[in-house]
């Protein structure tokens, strides 16, 4: 059953005093009704603008940075839609798309990337395309998703409300007055709320899911930024790890060359040869096979270092690695991800000017653990329990890469692992929550496995009909075509190929437990 939350009723009376409850429903989602929820009165918010958009395009402000070229380009074939836009005070910047006609009832809320700091207005064209009214928020800040200089003051100061407001305020605050704005429009509240969010849009639904259980019928949460206190410092390993025992990066012709060659050697270990690799766990490069790719000593030792993860001097484990199939270009480049090398030098130390390269083994530790005793408790969003969203009926969908190249798959399945034990087993928490690991595929999309994954349809039935999902179906497209579907099966499950028929074809895999440990 859809839930509506207290915080609903008293923006519901300030609605009806800004639209008639008289108005035929075709007026009440035309330009009259849109221009009237600039009169609507929202607790520490404030309407900045609304217009009705007829034309089918619409051009985004020149916002973002190439890291989030989507949030620029031009959106088409839209339908009739009103564009409300709001401040909630002190500075966080919400957009609420509404549909004007063929409204589905149902509201999605979608995330961002990174540190933020951008509407995502590619997502929300998505979200109205298919009949939902939809919303995005900034965080509270405007700025490149790579860039965390938004929470230095002038006097080099961390601002508290600027981390707070990223780290859950802001989503959290949308959602109430987005839940207003859409009642008020459709002089109907939504019958359903779903999140969609990738990485950092991952971590912020499942910080729904944990500080506010009331919010979401369902939370789709992809390739999630959990763990922020741990696997954000850990980032900066393999740099740290070439740099201290290579002295440079091993050159980009070399990596590639590595992840061919594990790819070509465990390709056959689950019946069939695609080029994706359906459980990473299995991969255990031996020195031969890295010297074939090119490595030399010094350089296969420090890769067996990057893929082991970060440890203290006294080999106590810290985080997790990278899987060897994944590319390390991300995090093994030329340069550091810009958004760690933020994190240490500005979050950790207030200084916009560390050099990266003067962080050895050690200072790495402190800094890991300064991470940990700082942040955990308002960006790890790691707290595995979630039976007040249970108890609510709310329902939570994950989906994970295996070869995501920036956020570390295990970490996720460690935190869902977590969550099973805290709900009572694998069975109790099956009810409320699934995770969906996906071969082959990079950060939230990309990769060679099939990286579309339908996961929010196979959510809304699940909500709305109790269908719980087993496995979900991903394709992958190759100049607008599909060339290959494949099943993603509900964690632990594997996908095993028949043997029979075409490996492009999902109707040739099933879902299987895995084999047991020996």
């Amino acid at each position: 059953m859809p839930r509506y939350t207290k915080q609903l009723i008293q923006p519901l009376l300030l609605a009806s005093i800004a639209l008639s409850a008289s108005m035929s429903v075709r007026a009440a989602t035309g330009p009259e009704a849109c221009a009237a929820l600039s009169q609507i009165q929202l607790p520490d918010a404030t309407v900045t603008s609304t217009e009705f958009i007829t034309n089918g395009h619409f051009q985004p402000p020149g916002e973002g940075d190439s890291l989030r070229a989507a949030s620029t380009a031009e959106l088409k074939n839209l339908p009739p839609f009103c564009r409300v836009s709001l401040t909630i005070k002190p500075q966080i910047r919400v957009e609420v798309w509404l549909p004007g006609q063929n409204w589905n009832q149902r509201f999605q809320a979608v995330g961002g990337g990174g540190y933020a700091g951008f509407i995502a207005y590619d997502s929300l064209g998505e979200a109205i395309r298919n009949g939902y009214a939809g919303s995005s928020t900034d965080t509270g800040h405007s700025a490149s998703i790579a860039n965390g200089k938004f929470v230095l003051n002038a006097d080099h100061t961390l601002n508290q409300q600027q981390i707070d407001d990223f780290a859950h305020r802001a989503v959290h605050e949308m959602t109430v007055k987005a839940k207003t704005l859409i009642a008020a429009y459709y002089q109907s509240p939504p019958r359903y709320s779903y999140w969609n969010g990738c990485s950092t849009g991952g971590r912020q639904g499942l910080m729904e899911a944990q500080r506010y259980p009331k919010d979401f019928d369902g939370i789709l949460s992809m390739a999630p930024a959990i763990n922020w206190d741990r696997f954000i410092p850990a980032e900066i390993w393999p740099q740290l790890v070439m740099q201290q025992d290579l002295g440079a990066p091993i050159p980009a012709a070399k990596l590639h060359a590595l992840q061919q060659a594990i790819i070509a050697e465990y390709d056959k270990a689950d019946g069939v040869v695609d080029g994706v690799i359906d459980d990473p766990r299995i991969v255990h490069p031996s020195d031969k096979l890295m010297a074939s790719a090119g490595l030399n000593t010094a350089e296969i030792a420090a890769m067996r270092k990057i893929w082991t993860g970060p440890r203290t001097a006294n080999g106590s484990f810290m985080w997790y690695g990278l899987e060897p199939t994944a590319p390390l270009i991300g995090l093994g480049g030329a340069q550091p991800f810009p958004i760690v090398v933020d994190y240490i030098g500005i979050w950790l130390q207030q200084n916009p000017q560390w050099d990266w390269k003067s962080m050895d083994y050690a200072a790495f530790e402190r800094f890991f653990e300064q991470s940990r005793q700082q942040f955990h408790s308002r960006l790890a969003t790691d707290n595995p329990d979630l039976s007040q969203f249970a108890e609510e009926g709310g329902k939570l969908m994950m989906w994970h890469g295996w070869d995501d190249q920036l956020i570390f798959p295990r970490g996720t399945i460690d935190y869902f692992q977590r969550v099973q034990a805290a709900a009572g087993g694998e069975e109790a928490t099956s009810k409320f929550a699934k995770l969906f690991m996906a071969p082959g595929v990079m950060h939230c999309r990309g990769g060679v496995g099939p990286d579309k994954i339908e996961a929010l349809p196979a959510l809304v039935k699940w909500v709305e009909q109790g269908k719980a999902p087993q496995q979900i179906l991903a394709t992958k497209e190759q100049d607008g075509k599909v060339i290959r579907t494949r099943p993603i099966c509900a964690y632990p499950q594997r996908t095993v190929y028949s043997g029979k028929g075409s490996s492009d074809d999902a109707a040739n895999f099933s879902c299987m437990a895995p084999a047991p440990k020996r």
